[in-house]
């Protein structure tokens, strides 16, 4: 079945059942108000008929039914709400397989102006990569992704990435409910810094003492408040004794003010986050890292979902003191922020240490999952073979996965050894920086372990380098040229020896190179670098006007060239965006600056 149907499927499925859960909604919100007038006026009557026991017996069980109906209530909530979002996940599925997106994130956050390829291939951004592929929720999942787009893997990684991206592929009813599951609370996708600082910091024990007074007190108090009711004491005692309380909370109020600062901004994120793994602790995957994760979440004697479960109570539970009239009326009576720095105290000791590889699992989860969804929406696209031989860039029938599906054209290229440059000249418009991109994307994607948009992808690990769009800077007074030589100089850094990270060859993709000065300084400078560059280990693409550049195949053989062209048909450019070999012989400037208005005719030839 085309993903496009099961998408349409899907969304009228959830669709339907989200109608079901908004009329038993509706119903049980009808039934709370009558079961909550009923009892109000049950209680009354008995009261107005003395019937003083059996007015406290129908408060009771008033209460009690009205709570058994709120929860059933939240709970038919929560399943609507879900459905709304299984709702939203297919169609957000269906716009992007026509590139468009409906979710917001960009992820430009983590964009950086002077990496060396994401901004010149739309690794992020309203039309990039990050929003093709993301299908995370949590900051931990979008770093991770984020991570992956931004720098190359190594070959064991990659493979890795993509047994994992295959087995979870077919796997829809789980992926969907994963990524649902985390819609349904939006705060999931804050950063947990300021919590993870709380887990991690050293020791910082509340008073043993207070183990003893924080339950001697409250029942030496309620005893005192009984003892006024029956008016054997004086309410000057049960003043005396909450005075005696509030003394006591402060030895721990700063700690608590502290605590609750650190964790309130996520608490309500947490039970989404149990939901997240419980979701996960169901998957148990066959590959490696899938069965890795599996393992790191229930490996403890009490597992991720359990815990956070557990310290979602807890960090909700002490902010209740943020209350200033539950504070006054409970807070102090109960020494309630003792009883729960104590228990978060426990927590912190027994899973602090491991908090931070639960998120970091389950962000990796997350961008797994992304590569499955991607996988699973394009199922024409090539899983890459990535080898670890010298380098090799062997693609047929690629095309750029940022465009519509009827709006690219593939075309095929090998590149074999380093110190290789692939020149490619054509007219304006030919498609000379499209394909330039298209290589790089599908690379970028490759070493991220993704799907690619081609029929078949053989790749080694590269570091990619790209200069092509470089702009001035009034603020810095930098020159579009003399921003691209500062490209071309961190170009040149990165192809000596242990620049590069991890080691690895660099694949530049130079557009119009050098294309801010004039075409004899142009030629010169663009025949050095190219020289200069065949002298180490990378290999790459560079697209230009300059014909003489052309030359360097017969002179030296480590140039190939190829162009796109544009004929003229009945006074119109067409272009066909085909790439092929040699030399471009036809361009199209005169044609385009004719047909604005320039008289090109007026000047002597």
């Amino acid at each position: 079945m085309p993903p496009e149907t099961t998408f349409l499927e899907r969304q009228q499925q959830f669709s339907q059942k989200e109608q079901a859960a908004q009329r038993k909604h509706n119903q049980l919100a009808f039934w709370r108000l009558i079961w909550f007038v009923g009892s109000i006026a049950a209680v009354w009557g008995l009261a107005r008929l003395d019937q003083q026991l059996a007015a406290v017996g129908a408060l009771l069980v008033g209460l009690i039914g009205f709570l058994v109906l709120l929860k059933m209530h939240q709970r038919v909530k929560y399943e609507r709400d879900l459905n709304h979002q299984l709702v939203f996940v297919n169609q957000d599925e269906a716009a992007r397989l026509k590139r468009q997106y409906l979710r917001p994130e960009t992820g430009e956050q983590f964009a950086s102006p002077t990496h060396y390829y994401a901004g010149d291939l739309d690794v992020f951004g309203k039309h990039s990569l990050f929003r093709l592929l993301n299908r995370t929720h949590t900051y931990d999942g979008q770093k991770r992704l984020s991570a992956w787009l931004k720098a190359p893997s190594l070959p064991d990684s990659i493979r890795l990435r993509q047994e994992a991206a295959a087995e979870l592929n077919p796997q829809i009813d789980w992926r969907q409910q994963f990524e649902a599951l985390a819609y349904v609370e939006p705060t999931i996708s804050q950063s947990p810094e300021a919590l993870m600082e709380w887990a991690t910091a050293e020791t910082s024990p509340v008073p043993g003492y207070l183990t003893i007074v924080r339950f001697v007190f409250p029942v030496i108090t309620l005893s005192l408040f009984v003892a006024w009711l029956l008016g054997y004491v004086q309410g000057a005692a049960v003043l005396l004794a909450l005075a005696g309380h509030a003394l006591v909370l402060t030895q721990t109020s700063a700690k608590a003010k502290e605590v609750s600062e650190q964790t309130f901004e996520i608490s309500t994120a947490l039970k989404a986050f149990r939901a997240l793994l419980q979701q996960a602790e169901q998957l148990n995957g066959k590959t490696v890292r899938l069965r890795a994760i599996h393992q790191e979440l229930t490996a403890d004697k009490q597992s991720a979902s359990e815990a956070i479960g557990q310290l979602g109570r807890l960090t909700e539970g002490l902010n209740f003191r943020r209350n200033p009239y539950f504070f006054l009326l409970f807070g102090v009576a109960t020494l309630w922020d003792i009883h729960y720095l104590l228990r978060l105290e426990r927590w912190r000791q027994t899973y602090g240490p491991v908090l931070n590889y639960w998120l970091d699992a389950l962000g990796e989860l997350e961008a797994l999952n992304s590569l499955a969804g991607f996988s699973f929406a394009h199922p024409s696209y090539a899983t890459p073979d990535i080898v670890d031989d010298e380098f090799v860039l062997e693609i047929t029938s690629a095309a750029h996965p940022l465009l519509a599906q009827n709006n690219s054209v593939a075309n095929s290229l090998i590149v074999r050894g380093s110190g290789k440059t692939i020149l490619i000249t054509g007219s304006n418009m030919s498609g000379k920086s499209t394909f330039l991109r298209t290589v790089g994307t599908n690379v970028v994607l490759a070493l991220a372990g993704a799907v690619v948009r081609a029929e078949r992808f053989w790749c080694s690990p590269v570091q990619v380098f790209t200069s092509m769009r470089t702009q001035d800077s009034l603020e810095e007074s930098t020159s579009s040229f003399y921003a691209e030589l500062k490209r071309l100089q961190t170009l040149i850094g990165l192809t000596k020896a242990d620049k590069s990270p991890k080691g690895l060859p660099v694949l530049y993709f130079l557009d119009e190179i050098l294309k801010g000065t004039n075409s004899a300084d142009r030629h010169r400078g663009a025949e050095a670098l190219i020289r200069q560059l065949h002298h180490t280990t990378a290999s790459g693409f560079v697209s230009t006007h300059d014909l003489e550049l052309g030359q360097l195949t017969d002179a030296d053989g480590f140039v190939r060239n190829y162009h796109f062209q544009s004929d003229l048909n009945n006074g119109e450019l067409v272009f066909d965006y085909k790439l092929r070999d040699g030399i471009c012989k036809s361009f199209n400037a005169s044609q385009l600056m004719r047909a604005i208005g320039i008289e090109m005719d007026a000047v002597k030839k």
